[in-house]
């Protein structure tokens, strides 16, 4: 399993500053508008390098696993069909984010593409969500409400990614707790490919994190993931979740446990819960949900004084919190019904969230008050 893994990273670490010098070349920089908080140029192909690199890890996972020395241990629990799929789809949101950070395109376009790339990973790859495990009482999902819902929630992370790309870093290590995490999940479960495309993406975001937060632009090595690379990285997690949430038959009890939606979606909860609030405050404000704007978790960590970095680590360590206290309280020994546990745990979370935006909101109408 290492080898792929570090071809992944080697691969990254070579590609970002061939992309910085061709982005420069070209001129294929990020725009500076009001909604930006960087300043002077910088190249935004950045997602170029990991998505080819997790594509190149999970090929050779694949290859090695038919040989014999190999074999054993990366054993395939799925075909050359499904994998094709994944990649297929990857291919799709990676090109039309491209386009967009070249072009731009239609948020209604994108949409269509998403569906897409949605449909080949839960029709044709035949991953998608078959229970809930008790969430709101429901357990066991039909077909065709689980590959519905399974096709929504791709979407949806999709785009919950790519707006919450909004510091320095953010994305790209929300994006390595993840896979991190997930690829743990996944040697737990005995899968060893899926835990090759997770710490293979882990380990190239992570490269990437180091050009991303410490470039700068004055050397020419700093560089964003861009569209392409924010909602590719959001689609490959989308799956790995997905993946992970799938009930398979025979599992011992506790590692079904570790398929709980408290468990695989805390991953996400951040830009997910971020990407619910921003939007119903849009709407609620009269303008439309798709459209940009500075209400996201990390400009409200912004306007309270936080320079970029506090507001980093700050976000990281509640996702922290989160993953954590969702773990410790799914896996508890606690004299209570399972899905009663995962409610319960699901209500303290959006508790938590609840109460952060509220703290959040006093901040900085305090600071504003006080005419700091």
């Amino acid at each position: 399993m290492i080898v792929p893994v570090l071809v992944s990273a080697a691969l990254t670490a070579l590609m970002v500053p061939l992309i910085i010098r061709l982005s420069y070349r070209k001129r294929l920089f990020d725009t500076v508008d009001e909604r930006t908080v960087h300043s002077g140029v910088v190249p935004r192909l950045g997602g170029s390098a990991f998505i080819l690199s997790v594509v190149v890890a999970v090929v050779i996972a694949v290859l090695m696993s038919g040989d014999q020395r190999a074999g054993h241990v990366l054993a395939v629990k799925c075909g050359w069909p499904q994998y094709a799929a994944l990649i297929g789809s990857a291919l799709i949101i990676y090109l039309t984010g491209l386009w967009d950070d070249i072009r731009r395109v239609n948020y209604k376009k994108k949409f269509v593409l998403q569906f897409v790339s949605a449909l080949l990973i839960v029709v044709v790859g035949n991953f998608w969500i078959n229970d809930f495990y008790g969430l709101f009482g429901i357990w066991e999902l039909s077909p065709v409400v689980g590959k519905t819902l399974s096709v929504l929630l791709i979407m949806y992370v999709i785009n919950a990614f790519n707006l919450i790309d909004g510091i320095d870093g953010l994305a790209s290590a929300l994006g390595i707790i993840a896979s991190v995490v997930t690829g743990a999940l996944f040697l737990v479960f005995q899968q060893q490919i899926m835990a090759v495309l997770s710490f293979a993406l882990a380990v190239s975001l992570a490269v990437f994190f180091c050009f991303n937060k410490f470039g700068s632009t004055c050397n020419h090595t700093k560089i964003f993931m861009g569209d392409g690379g924010s909602q590719t990285m959001g689609l490959i997690i989308a799956f790995l979740v997905v993946y992970m949430s799938m009930r398979k038959p025979g599992e011992a009890m506790h590692v079904s446990a570790l398929h709980s939606p408290v468990i695989t979606f805390c991953l996400i909860i951040i830009p997910c819960f971020d990407a619910v609030r921003v939007m119903i405050g849009r709407i609620r404000r009269g303008r439309n949900p798709f459209l940009p704007d500075k209400t996201h978790i990390h400009h409200k960590f912004l306007r309270m004084g936080y320079s970029s970095s506090r507001t980093l680590v700050s976000i990281l360590l509640l996702d922290v919190l989160f993953v954590g206290l969702n773990t410790l309280l799914t896996l508890s020994n606690f004299d209570i019904d399972d899905s009663v546990k995962i409610n319960l745990t699901l209500v303290l979370d959006v508790i938590i969230w609840w109460s952060l935006h509220r703290w959040l909101n006093c901040r900085i109408h305090k600071r504003i008050t006080s005419g700091r």
